[in-house]
């Protein structure tokens, strides 16, 4: 009998003890599950993971399959299929609303000579509206004579519809007499840091740097229904490319104010570190009104973009010494010195970053030094210099001394290593596009790609960092190939640096717990396989806070 008692106690207690550790190992529901792949978290020690599970918007759990297909249970779960993740990737520089904007506008870039230009406008008459007709991308560059333009095949052939072309750099307009007139352009105005270029005292139509504004400022403007279509647009082609933090430079406050509002409806997915221009309405809403930096959780405005110059390739960078190739031109500052350092105070004090647009050699000595006045010591204010073009030897220092963040663009050395040489001379074009030394100044480097200058796509960041090569393969052995960036460097770039580039280090730009769900996962590893295949990288996934809003 007391056996009896004693094998139904112990059948109890296995009983409650079976019931206990089901209920033990009941499952955490989470949002999103990714298993089966190789997840490089590029955290401190570079750990590499077969499966990662996010909750509310945060990476709760990274480990083996085993370890979170065991522990968590979601709805939404990835089979990554052997396939490669990496944190959602950042561009630390672009032009997002303009390159929305431009679906409505004609695309000149392909043009071999200003004649396929009027070709190309003539089958593009469609997108005439109000009596406009825009166009961008133009390259004298890509031209077989390489000549610097004029408006009289745009007058001849487009009489009576107003015609404007941007340069693909956006430092210069071409405007047909037609535009001039009907923005009764004041065609004598002398203008500081730009000008309207003549020739035997007849305006050529091209209006440079600061000049555009006469055009700009005048020409109808996009109301909100076209730049939300704009905006929505250029978010359907970030995404695609796995993009899910864009750095915009230079933004009104009636464009942040409507990126705001689309990300609390959720029609924008996409997170966005906002550069604001440097105008009287931003610095006194953002600055003498709010007087700090304004962030939520997809939207972080805490910097200012300052243009310092133009662009080599208008020979708008200020240089040094005389072009190589216009022996009376140095290019040309855009910033008073005074001014900029006054406005470098006023941010500095409200908490905000500086960003400076410096293309040329002379460029970026002025604006480290004037930094460096500003800053006066080593510090965490993370200010940018953009493009960090061409830079002499001297004044490498500047950047490892006040910690200051080189924010460079890859492609733009493969795309112009063809006639750089041209414009500066082959011993100072090796001043010129040095991220490896960039790097080494303080072992960070921030990429983008400058978009729509640039095309969208950050796989053509990373293999331009790495290889110096343009998409066609050339040069051979690439593009001042020392100052190539290794693939992890590349990579961190994109990711992890850049985000630390906008004071975001401890939320994304990594894979780590705690931090965002924000992942690309692309059909090949570009770490390791061959170079021949890196520009046939696809994106599969793009997730943001966990949740997928791109599917391949």
């Amino acid at each position: 009998m007391v056996k009896l008692r004693i094998m139904k106690t112990i059948k109890l207690i296995t009983f409650l003890l079976l019931i206990s550790s089901s209920a033990c190992k009941k499952k955490i529901e989470v949002d999103l599950i990714s298993h089966n792949g190789a997840i490089y978290s590029l955290d401190d020690n570079n750990n590499i993971y077969e499966a990662v599970a996010v909750k509310n918007g945060k990476i709760i759990a990274l480990g083996k399959n085993d370890q979170i297909l065991n522990k968590y249970t979601s709805e939404k779960n990835i089979d990554l299929k052997g396939f490669t993740v990496f944190p959602g990737f950042i561009d630390a520089h672009c032009h997002f609303l303009e390159y929305g904007l431009q679906k409505n506008m004609v695309d000149v870039s392909s043009a071999q000579s200003f004649n396929e230009i009027i070709e190309i406008l003539k089958l593009n008459q469609n997108k005439v509206a109000n009596e406009w007709l825009v166009g961008y991308g133009w390259d004298q560059n890509q031209w077989g004579d390489k000549n610097w333009p004029n408006n009289k095949l745009l007058n001849e052939n487009f009489k009576n519809i107003n015609v404007i072309l941007k340069r693909i750099d956006g430092h210069v307009i071409m405007a047909n007499q037609k535009a001039i007139q009907t923005l009764k352009v004041p065609v004598d105005t002398i203008i500081s840091a730009g000008y309207i270029e003549k020739t035997n005292n007849v305006v050529t139509g091209l209006f440079v740097d600061n000049a555009m504004s006469l055009i700009l400022n005048k020409i109808p403007k996009s109301d909100e229904i076209l730049k939300k279509k704009a905006i929505l647009k250029a978010q359907g082609d970030c995404l695609a490319f796995g993009l899910t933090t864009i750095d915009i430079a230079g933004l009104n406050k009636e464009d942040i104010d409507l990126l705001e509002k689309l990300h609390s409806t959720n029609e924008l997915k996409i997170k966005v570190y906002a550069m604001l221009l440097n105008n009287e309405e931003n610095f006194k809403f953002y600055i003498d009104s709010i007087g700090h930096p304004y962030k939520t959780d997809k939207l972080n405005v805490r910097s200012f973009k300052f243009f310092a110059d133009g662009s080599l390739g208008s020979r708008g960078a200020c240089l040094l010494k005389p072009y190589a190739d216009q022996e009376n031109s140095y290019g040309m500052l855009l910033q008073k010195k005074e001014l900029f350092e006054k406005k470098l105070r006023k941010i500095k004090l409200a908490g905000f970053q500086a960003c400076t647009h410096s293309i040329g050699d002379s460029t970026n000595r002025s604006v480290l030094k004037s930094y460096s006045k500003i800053l006066k010591s080593s510090n965490d204010l993370r200010w940018r210099i953009e493009h960090a073009q061409c830079i002499n030897n001297n004044d490498l220092h500047y950047f490892k001394d006040f910690n200051i963040i080189p924010s460079v663009q890859p492609t733009h050395a493969t795309s112009d290593y063809s006639w750089a040489s041209n414009r500066i001379g082959k011993k100072r074009l090796s001043n010129c596009y040095r991220y490896k030394t960039l790097y080494e100044e303080n072992f960070l480097i921030a990429l983008g790609t400058d978009f729509p200058v640039e095309k969208i796509n950050p796989i053509n960041t990373f293999f331009s960092a790495v290889f110096r090569k343009s998409f066609d393969g050339l040069p051979v052995n690439g593009f001042q190939k020392n100052e190539a960036l290794s693939r992890i460097n590349a990579l961190k770039g994109m990711t992890i640096w850049a985000a630390l580039a906008n004071f975001e280090e401890n939320e994304k730009g990594s894979l780590e717990i705690g931090k965002s769900g924000d992942m690309v996962v692309l059909n090949k590893n570009i770490l390791i396989v061959d170079e021949k295949d890196i520009l046939k990288t696809k994106v599969l996934y793009t997730i943001i806070n966990g949740k997928i809003v791109y599917k391949y």
